[in-house]
């Protein structure tokens, strides 16, 4: 079998060049083509611009000249409606997109990505700020797109004096200076350091040969001025502008990730030439690249009327163009093509520089927005291209009545210029008076109607057929009191329900491709690059679980919390009222029901929905309680009760017995006492007669041995009887079970 891979070679710069400069010219955003003339109409209509038969050309006069060049802001009004409506619902919510664990394995990577990204994105960028260029070049344009960016920052921090540096510490700032770690600015004249403190108070009482020996002795320190090197991780988004962003025409959604599907995908951004040095680029190619000149796209002509068409090239840094563009490509010629990232600068038609190639993932850093998508193209459609036709006659119709209106309030004089005297007519005034010899044929006027009360009810007609398209509009945002009169109140929320669904499919497909995406990105943005992503993740929650994305894969293992019916917010505050009751009822009667984590998930939807953000300042967590995981003891049943009430009353009854037993044996002890007590006695007074009549010994000893036989003997008669009674059995004391961790 032959080998495939003969004679293939790698690519050298001047083949990848050739290669990416057709493709990229070929690419939508990069040349003048019909997405680049409707994002620039967009803006136009967005930005209420006369329309293209409103301006003079080729030196005519103006054709609107005496006329009214009003232009309706409808455009503008949804696009900003729209927006709000949907920033309302995704910086709501504190989690838009969270990661879930396939198997307990998995949670302690899943909770570290969720708050990790979640972290990235509404903390270390400003998730408004963020959002609201992404989502407006998408509602004026029909496609908005944010580029992703993790990046080690390298930099140089204030310049600071340290005192009394030894020569060996200033052999260790040399050898940082060489690490490229620090800059030595300057370094002062040595000097002897001082004594030490038990030797000054002896100082002066020291002779001077000695006290210079000494001095002699102590070592030489200098005064050293740097600068230390400061390097942060960062992960940056960026709002990337319509006209700098290109795709390749065969650009489509990815059902399966969300992301862009396209052959190649790229932007255009603009850098400093000192900055390309900074960041290590080769020295000699950066001097080859030619200075940037301001666009001359009809987008980004119209985006600087605001700034008198200047667009913000440096007059004092040298500052070139910079392509960073994402494709399959062979370059190292062994027959498969590697997804490669390739910075090319400068001009792509005639001059163009390859800074570097670098391989990458599949997962190129874009992710986009289109509010009205079509399908199987990535380019949908807009607000613009939507109502831009209605804008356009809503103006000429209410330019007319304008006229109109200027014609009856304002009519035109017809004067006989033999009795009138024509300068009185020249600067006419409100009450200003006219010469004329015959005042009743002199002068006349010609009145003309207003009928503009038809035109005004036709645009409203035009206005609420916008909303419908659009599902943002005047009727979205207030009622009118014809409404209330003509329409029942039910007809008007379900007509309010049905627009909003607009909203909510629009934004539910954001959250599914573009926003989803973006976390995606983030995903792979760590993990391409781990020694960042330990230094950031640590750096935010100061601890760090290692990625293992051959084990679990944080790409597919996402959910978004965008859901339908998200925008009817008293309905939604109503339901979750009721489910928090129904949960705080299974709670308290100790049910499977619900847990005290299903009341604090419904109690922050409940705030969340309300607009509290910060929902941990109203609630506490019970995950993270010190008693969480901790087994709760269950409630006993009415047997295990009834049971428990027997077995006490049980006890009670031989608890009572044995005491009636114990009664009786101390009674019989006692009677035993008594009668040796009252033997004893009778035993002395015996002796003391024998003694008195007889005057004979009596052996007291044998006497008292035999008594206290006697007295054993009962003692053992008792120990036998309490032996002989029936014992009761000891009350069996439940297994202490082992605390549950």
């Amino acid at each position: 079998m032959a080998d495939k891979k003969k004679g293939k070679k790698a690519l050298s710069d001047e083949d990848i060049l050739n290669r990416v400069g057709s493709a990229v010219r070929e690419a939508v955003g990069f040349s003048d083509d019909n997405i680049a003339y409707k994002q620039e109409r967009g803006l136009e209509l967005y930005n209420r611009e006369l329309f293209d038969a409103d301006r003079a050309k080729d030196g005519k006069t103006d054709p609107l000249k005496g006329r009214s060049k009003y232009v309706s802001p409808d455009v503008n009004e949804r696009v900003d409606w729209l927006l709000a409506q949907k920033l309302s619902l995704l910086d709501s919510q504190t989690k838009v997109v969270e990661y879930t664990a396939v198997g307990d394995e998995d949670a302690a990577i899943a909770k570290q990505m969720t708050d990790t990204v979640n972290a990235i994105v509404r903390n270390l960028n400003s998730h408004a700020t963020m959002l609201t260029p992404w989502l407006k070049n998408g509602l004026i344009t029909g496609l908005g797109v944010v580029n992703v960016d993790f990046y080690q920052e390298k930099g140089w921090a204030v310049p600071q004096t340290l005192k009394g540096v030894p020569e060996e510490q200033l052999v260790e700032l040399v050898a940082q200076e060489d690490a490229d770690e620090l800059k030595i600015l300057e370094s002062g004249e040595p000097y002897a350091a001082p004594l030490p403190p038990e030797l000054e108070q002896q100082a002066a009482m020291l002779p001077p040969e000695t006290l210079q020996q000494l001095t002699a002795q102590l070592p030489m320190l200098r005064d050293i001025k740097l600068r230390k090197r400061k390097t942060t991780w960062k992960l940056r988004i960026t709002n990337v502008k319509p006209e700098d962003f290109f795709v390749s025409k065969d650009a489509d959604w990815d059902q399966q990730t969300g992301g862009i599907k396209a052959r190649l995908q790229g932007h255009k951004c603009r850098k400093a030439r000192a900055a390309l040095l900074e960041m290590g680029f080769d020295k000699e190619k950066v001097e080859l690249i030619s200075s940037a000149n301001d666009s001359m796209t009809g987008i980004a002509e119209e985006r600087a009327k605001e700034t008198d068409y200047d667009q913000g090239v440096s007059d004092v840094e040298d500052e070139v163009d910079v392509y960073e563009v994402y494709m399959r490509l062979d370059i190292d010629g062994d027959g498969w093509r590697e997804h490669v990232h390739l910075t090319v600068a400068g001009d792509l038609q005639s001059a163009p520089v390859l800074l570097a190639t670098e391989e990458v993932s599949e997962i190129y850093p874009y992710a986009a927005y289109c509010p009205y998508p079509m399908p199987n193209t990535l380019f949908g459609h807009g607000i613009a291209d939507k109502i831009g036709d209605h804008q356009q006659l809503i103006s000429s119709i209410t330019r007319a009545n304008i006229d109109g209106l200027h014609r009856s309030a304002n009519p035109q004089a017809i004067a006989n210029p033999e009795v009138v005297n024509l300068d009185d007519l020249l600067n006419p005034h409100p009450g200003k008076i006219i010469r004329s010899s015959d005042p009743t044929n002199g002068l006349a006027y010609m009145n003309v109607p207003f009928n503009g009360g038809p035109s005004m009810q036709f645009i409203e007609s035009l206005k609420q057929t916008m909303d419908s398209v659009t599902g943002v509009g005047a009727s979205m945002t207030g009622m009118s009191a014809t409404d209330m009169q003509s329409t029942s109140a039910s007809a008007i929320s379900q007509q309010r329900s049905a627009m909003q669904l607009i909203i909510e499919s629009s934004t539910r497909f954001f959250a599914d491709t573009g926003y989803r995406y973006l976390f995606r990105i983030i995903v792979d943005q760590l993990v391409s690059k781990p020694d960042g992503a330990e230094a950031l993740i640590t750096r935010l929650f100061g601890s760090y679980t290692p990625i293992k994305i051959d084990d679990w894969d944080p790409a597919m293992d996402m959910s978004t919390t965008v859901a339908f019916g998200m925008m009817n917010k008293d309905f939604n505050q109503a339901m979750l009222k009721q489910i928090i009751e129904m949960q705080t009822q299974a709670v308290q009667s100790q049910s499977a029901l619900a847990s005290e984590q299903n009341i604090y998930n419904a109690t922050v939807a409940f705030l969340e929905n309300a607009g509290f953000k910060n929902t941990a300042a109203f609630v506490n967590d019970p995950s993270k309680s010190p008693t969480a995981g901790q087994k709760k003891p269950e409630k006993p049943t009415e047997a295990e009760v009834m049971a428990e009430a027997q077995k006490a009353d049980t006890a009670a009854k031989a608890a009572d017995a044995k005491q009636k037993r114990e009664l009786e044996l101390l009674k019989l002890q006692m009677e035993d006492d008594r009668e040796r007590d009252k033997m004893a006695m009778d035993f002395e007074l015996r002796k003391a007669e024998i003694q008195a009549k007889y005057a004979a010994q009596v052996d007291v000893a044998s006497v008292n041995a035999q008594m206290n036989a006697h007295h054993d003997s009962l003692q053992q008669g008792f120990a036998d009887i309490a032996v002989m009674q029936p014992q009761t059995p000891p009350q069996q004391q439940a297994p202490q079970m082992p605390p549950q961790a």
